[in-house]
């Protein structure tokens, strides 16, 4: 039995039911998805055009994931569009990586999936750990922590 304001309960009855705040339909989910899908995808492209301003488009690709998202999603919270979200902000930095191997003379997709450990691939698809894997984590800890 659980002590509750209004007498001893049963766990299961004291617990009550999902905050509105948290609680969202498979529709706004479906919704929220395309939005965040589609945020990713333009500004990973953005990204890719601009590569030196990493910093700035992980902050863009966060918040602009993380609002969209949200707005889709009449600003419901919750562990599930804190998944899609991130899925979306992975896309986006694959997008932008995509992008400099194609705008790129020199730089191939495979040299991308096949050597990513060698120091100089690292360096021109900005895979380092100090600053370009920070920054990524940066865009998917904004939007995390967004739908908490």
């Amino acid at each position: 039995m659980v002590e509750t304001p209004v007498g001893f309960r049963c766990p299961e009855c004291a617990r009550g039911p999902r905050p509105v705040v948290y609680s969202t339909t498979t529709t706004t989910l479906l919704k929220a998805t395309v939005v965040g899908v589609a945020a990713a995808v333009a500004i990973g492209v953005l990204w890719g055009f601009f590569p030196a301003w990493s910093f700035y488009c992980a902050l863009l690709l966060g918040f602009g994931v993380a609002e969209s998202m949200a707005w889709a999603a009449n600003y419901k919270r919750g562990r599930e569009l804190q998944f899609i979200s991130a899925g979306c902000v992975l896309l986006g930095i694959a997008v932008s990586r995509l992008m400099f191997a194609q705008r790129s003379d020199v730089l191939t997709v495979d040299m991308l999936l096949n050597n990513s450990t060698n120091p100089a691939v690292a360096r021109a698809f900005q895979l380092e750990l100090i600053p370009d894997v920070l920054f990524m984590g940066l865009a998917f800890l904004i939007v995390v922590v967004r739908f908490r």
